[in-house]
């Protein structure tokens, strides 16, 4: 697959600037994701469980709210408080790092190298277990 490019963007939590390069040497899950989208109200909050589940800081999990495809800021909140989203939420300007990554739908999922080289993209028609593979198979090596 091909290197992935850099951004930064604002934590909805903390109000930080996240880079993708503040994860250097470090596999990385990112996931697009909107509110309103059956597929991302069932795999956000499954991305969440694995999430509070893992014992390792070995990967870095991220997710990006497309702005560009959300109805609003409300929804969006609405979505995060319903669900007890704690993942890290990145706000995208628009549709900027989403059409970077070239996605085409959401959910999608990226998953990274420790050199941030892009190994795997999940899109809706994949099932979580798949996304789960992937990572497994990230972390053997």
């Amino acid at each position: 697959m091909t290197k992935s490019m850099g951004f930064s963007l604002r934590n909805l939590k903390t109000d930080e600037i996240v880079s993708l390069s503040d994860f250097e040497g470090k596999p990385v899950i990112i996931q697009f994701w909107v509110s309103w989208c059956p597929d991302c109200m069932r795999e956000l909050p499954l991305l969440e469980q694995f999430y509070k589940s893992m014992r390792t800081d070995e990967i870095v999990i991220l997710t990006i709210h497309v702005t560009g495809r959300e109805g609003s800021d409300e929804q969006r909140d609405a979505f995060i408080q319903k669900n007890g989203i704690t993942l890290p939420v990145l706000i995208d300007n628009g549709t900027e790092v989403y059409d970077q990554f070239d996605c085409h739908s959401v959910p999608t999922t990226i998953l990274l190298d420790a050199d941030h080289q892009m190994k795997a993209r999940y899109t809706d028609k994949d099932k979580f277990q798949d996304i789960l593979y992937g990572v497994s198979r990230l972390l053997a090596g």
